[in-house]
């Protein structure tokens, strides 16, 4: 058996050697096909464009779309052969959804941003809307009580589903008892109930029976049902994610099931379960079915969650939004900017507190 040695002379040569990739190769074949594929539909949808009256989103979705999928299947088939059909479609494809959700997106947030602008100022978020109707000007009034009453909502709402969603997080993973594919059937069931649903549950089940009447904990009530099953999925997967080194260690050392559930389990999912509550609060606080039909509406300021109807953002925009004034118009647009500042603030709150657990 021979040993081979490096010479020491031939590391210069070897240092400047750079890596060959021939999978980046593109033939002139290759590039004059791709051009042909973007820039051909470009042209007609542009033409049709400028000497047509057919409307863009349907121009671009009936005509351009299509034009494209059939450009980029001749150039594989021209380049690749039948093997490279597949992918261009796929390609095709994904690139056209990202593009329109992007636009869908941007078009939302820009329409957000421009008609709910002019109705943002300390005053706007501070006030209540007592004394105020619908053609008072945007200088007097508010959602200062909507959102006192969205916070109150939501906190009533964690306030049930989090131990629940937790609790059954902990009893699918770590007691993993009979009962468990019943109760992963039900969180699963419970997550795709629709919101008004909810609202009518509460309402059948404790207003009308006299239990409760429209209030704060009503829809906090409500909303709960709805956050429980985020919370318990999400809860669920990030404690999978605790190693099973660490119950075996804690077990090896005496301690009991609850205690390393309690001592360990929970503190290493620590930053994960309030992940879980921040996409929870997230998926409910623009709900708006439920708190029509459990929480109410409200001009003041109420911070009791059971004594009387307690307004909230989501029934402030639904009541404001088709009035025949353009202030109060504008005072919905501007709550559902606010709304929409306060989602944006949670998730990302969520993705950061899911990346540093990540990194760890």
């Amino acid at each position: 058996m021979s040993t081979q040695t490096l010479d020491p002379s031939t590391l210069p040569s070897l240092a400047e050697q750079r890596p060959q990739r021939p999978w980046r190769k593109r033939t002139p074949k290759f590039t004059a096909s791709v051009v042909l594929a973007v820039v051909v539909p470009a042209i007609v949808a542009g033409f049709l464009w400028q000497t047509s009256s057919i409307p863009t989103p349907v121009l671009m979705v009936a005509i351009y779309l299509p034009l494209q999928l059939v450009a980029s299947t001749l150039a594989s088939l021209a380049t690749r052969g039948r093997r490279g059909i597949a992918d261009s479609v796929v390609i095709v494809s994904a690139i056209g959804a990202t593009v329109f959700s992007l636009v869908i997106l941007l078009s939302l947030l820009g329409s957000l941003i421009v008609r709910g602008w002019k109705a943002l100022s300390p005053s706007f978020l501070l006030q209540n809307n007592v004394y105020i109707s619908p053609s008072t000007p945007l200088e007097y009034g508010g959602i200062g009580h909507a959102v006192l009453g969205t916070a109150l909502i939501v906190f009533l709402a964690s306030l049930v589903a989090v131990p629940i969603g937790i609790a059954t997080a902990i009893y699918i993973t770590e007691v993993r008892g009979r009962a468990v594919p019943y109760v992963r059937f039900f969180v699963q069931s419970m997550s795709g109930v629709p919101s008004v649903v909810a609202g009518l549950f509460i309402l059948t089940t404790l207003i009308v029976t006299g239990a409760l009447t429209q209030s704060a904990l009503a829809g906090g009530l409500a909303y709960a049902i709805l956050m429980l099953p985020t919370v318990a999925r999400t809860a669920e997967e990030v404690l999978r994610l605790v190693p099973d080194e660490l119950r075996t260690g804690a077990l090896a050392l005496g301690s009991t099931r609850a205690r390393t559930v309690f001592r360990v389990v929970l503190p290493a999912a620590r930053t994960g379960i309030v992940t879980a509550i921040i996409l929870g609060i997230a998926r409910i606080i623009g709900e708006t079915a439920p708190l029509l039909l459990a929480a109410g509406n409200s001009d003041q300021t109420i911070l009791n969650p059971t004594g009387s109807p307690v307004a909230s953002l989501p029934t402030y925009i639904f009541n404001n939004v088709a009035l025949p004034y353009p202030d109060a118009v504008t005072r919905a647009w501007g709550a559902a900017l606010a709304l929409m500042i306060f989602v944006a603030i949670l998730f990302t709150l969520a993705r950061v507190l899911s990346r540093g657990r990540l990194g760890r």
